[in-house]
């Protein structure tokens, strides 16, 4: 029985660890100037207040 939940743990921790993969290529954030992020608060301000 032991055998059988220590089978179960690392299966599902080995599934864990593969889908947590990071895809150094593609990158999640978009880099601002602080030019864009000032005109982009005022757009958003301005569409809260309309």
């Amino acid at each position: 029985m032991k055998t059988i939940l220590l089978l179960v743990t690392l299966i599902f921790s080995a599934m864990a660890v593969s889908s947590c993969t990071n895809d150094e290529s593609d990158t999640e954030f978009e880099f601002l100037t602080p030019e864009e992020e000032q005109n982009a608060a005022l757009k958003a301000e301005q569409e809260n207040v309309n």
